[in-house]
């Protein structure tokens, strides 16, 4: 674990805060808790949030250490989750035609899809778990400020414009929304395998276009992940009726099979959007040197 952090709790990102869970522990906990850190404007999204939330996003991918990701507000009140783009910000358009333009809300959405460890949201947002309050007003605010909504989170965070079951995943009282979400993150890191979760979530997302590719598919998976180390672990555990200790990752133990779809290669792009004094940092904080995740990290 050489040129990892030695705590998230001191890692300083611009406009976006680590935490551990709980935050009393001096070292990376299973569960980390990311915020966007600009309570005092609604946590709008500026281009530095977003930087730091994609060198985040890596890092935390590049961590054995972390299974599972809390993403919630820095509003102590948990009033405000963030309040689209921060349009106090001079609007930058990157590049001299659309091909060219690298859209910042797009970059972060794209940044925690690709991301192997499950994402809690504690209200709303492109990520694997949501949980919002019944108070919550969740909507595409763009068509207001003259602006769309963009299509890869569109994509990721379905087209429903209040809390429900297309939406979301459970809807509690607001004082519950952080308690709730951390505990399904604990849930996770503690009892499922981050391969096993990664791999799922990849085959419904990028699954084939019939029912015998699935089927065929499915069967070159399911082959190598039962010859995996995470997989005797499942098993043993059940049997022995005792919690399970999986240390599986992507980077060793993804099936041989994995990347069975052709990706579209946007990453060269988002680099060079996201090049900053926050990338270089990061390349000094982690071995990895992760700029924006790819697929499988080393």
């Amino acid at each position: 674990m050489s040129g990892l952090p030695t705590s998230y709790n001191t890692l300083t990102l611009p406009q976006v805060r680590l935490s551990h869970h709980p935050v009393s522990s001096p070292t990376p906990t299973p569960v980390i808790i990311m915020a966007p850190d600009r309570p005092t404007a609604h946590n709008a999204l500026t281009d530095s949030m977003a930087s730091s939330v994609v060198c985040a996003c890596a890092l935390l991918w590049a961590d054995p250490r972390v299974k599972c990701i809390v993403l919630m507000s820095s509003d102590p009140e948990n009033r405000t989750f963030c309040a689209d783009m921060d349009h106090h910000q001079r609007v930058r358009l990157r590049g001299t035609t659309h091909d060219e333009h690298c859209d910042t809300g797009s970059v972060v959405a794209l940044a925690m899809h690709n991301c192997a460890k499950p994402i809690v949201a504690a209200i709303n947002g492109p990520a694997s778990v949501r949980v919002v309050s019944r108070a919550a007003k969740v909507g595409p605010v763009s068509g207001r400020r003259v602006s769309t909504w963009r299509p890869a989170r569109l994509y990721i965070c379905l087209a429903s414009l209040a809390p429900g079951p297309r939406c979301t995943s459970e809807i509690v009282e607001a004082e519950q929304i952080l308690p709730r979400a951390l505990i399904i993150a604990e849930d996770i890191a503690a009892n499922v395998s981050t391969v096993a979760i990664r791999v799922m979530r990849d085959m419904i997302l990028r699954s084939p276009q019939s029912p015998e590719e699935a089927y065929l598919l499915e069967s070159k998976v399911f082959f190598d992940m039962l010859n995996r180390k995470d997989s005797k672990e499942g098993k043993d555990s059940f049997l022995q009726k005792c919690a399970p200790h999986f240390d599986g990752t992507m980077g060793k133990d993804a099936p041989s099979s994995y990347l069975w779809w052709e990706e579209k290669d946007v990453k060269a792009k988002i680099r060079a959007e996201i090049k900053s004094p926050i990338g270089e940092r990061i390349k000094c904080l982690s071995k990895h040197s992760l700029e924006l995740p790819s697929l499988v990290p080393p």
